[in-house]
């Protein structure tokens, strides 16, 4: 098995759970911080499995080491999947956790009680070689609220309105067991981890 795995991510909320998720199956997690790797991938694709492919390829290519990437996002069903692969830049640039959780808060007071359906979906990549190329995708389903919270990590504003579906609580009020059965990543790491 692959003890040591590139994960592809600026973002400190997700490079923190993959590590985690990862070292519990005995592999080390480097991250760019680790590899001094300052390139940015290119995130132009219409669709997030066809973003984490080019994102793992594109660090394969830097790093030379087994790549895990992600690409992920909030859909909201009432606004045909929006944000969706622009859940980061949906205002038109990079936005700030805050200036997302607002843009948020203004969609969830237009749309209907009974019509806010939503989901986080995570498409994970994991490139071992050019010829060795491995996804998986999985979401947890929830809805909207009108309650605010301002304890989401991180990285993670769209978790300050949503409900998980099934508990009909926010994310981080899950207990770990409770949030381990839900998580999106998890069940990915869970998929592809068997081609380490």
């Amino acid at each position: 098995m692959t003890k040591k795995l590139f994960f592809a991510s600026g973002n400190p909320s997700k490079i923190k759970e993959y590590t985690a998720m990862l070292k519990k199956e005995g592999i080390a997690v480097l991250n760019k911080k680790d590899l001094n790797i300052s390139d940015q991938a290119e995130e132009d694709q219409p669709t997030f499995k066809e973003n984490a492919v080019k994102k793992a390829k594109f660090y394969y290519q830097l790093s030379g080491l087994p790549t895990l990437a992600e690409d992920a996002g909030f859909e909201i069903d009432y606004l045909n999947g929006a944000p969706g692969i622009n859940s980061r830049r949906i205002m038109g640039y990079e936005a700030t956790d805050e200036e997302l959780v607002e843009w948020l808060k203004k969609q969830v007071a237009k749309i209907p009680q009974n019509q806010r359906t939503c989901r986080f979906r995570a498409v994970s990549c994991l490139v071992l070689s050019p010829e060795e190329i491995y996804t998986a995708e999985h979401s947890i389903e929830g809805c909207l609220t009108d309650g605010i919270r301002t304890d989401y990590q991180p990285g993670l504003p769209y978790r300050s309105m949503f409900l998980e579906k099934n508990s009909g609580k926010f994310l981080m009020d899950l207990s770990q067991e409770e949030y381990e059965n839900v998580n999106h990543r998890q069940k990915n790491i869970m998929a592809i981890i068997k081609y380490l």
